[in-house]
C-alpha cells in the first residue's frame, strides 16, 4: 500500500532506521534493514529545481523493514514498510509504502 507520509525515525549511529512513529503508533524494526537508492516522483514535486542542485533532488535512500508496534493505536501493522531519507527536505523521513501482512494472506490465500 502506498502511503507518501512524513514520519519521525530514529536511527542507529550508522543512520538505519532502528524505531518510527506513524499515525500515534511506535514501531521497532525487528530485522535488518535493506537500503536501496530509488527516484523520486520528481513531476509531482516543485516545478523547478534550484540551480546547481542535481542527483540529491532525484534521488531517495530507501530502507525496507520488518517492523512491530511497540505501543497501543487505533490501527496497527505488522508488517514490512518502507522509509526514505529525504536529504532535499532537509533530512526528514518519509513512509512510502506498508506491506501488511494479514492482508497480504488474505488476498493470496
Amino acid at each position: 500500500m502506498k502511503v507518501d507520509e512524513q514520519v519521525p525515525v530514529e536511527t542507529t549511529e550508522g543512520g538505519a532506521p532502528l524505531r518510527f512513529v506513524w499515525r500515534g503508533v511506535v514501531y521497532g524494526v525487528v530485522s535488518a534493514p535493506e537500503m536501496w537508492m530509488t527516484r523520486r516522483e520528481w513531476w509531482r514535486s516543485a516545478p523547478r529545481a534550484p540551480r546547481g542542485l542535481g542527483a540529491e533532488l532525484l534521488e531517495l535512500p530507501v530502507w525496507r523493514v520488518d517492523a512491530l508496534p511497540l505501543t497501543d493505536g487505533a490501527h496497527r501493522v505488522d508488517g514490512t514498510f518502507d522509509l526514505a531519507l529525504d536529504p532535499a527536505e532537509g533530512g526528514t523521513w518519509l513512509l512510502l509504502g506498508v506491506y501488511d501482512d494479514t492482508v497480504e494472506q488474505q488476498l493470496f490465500a
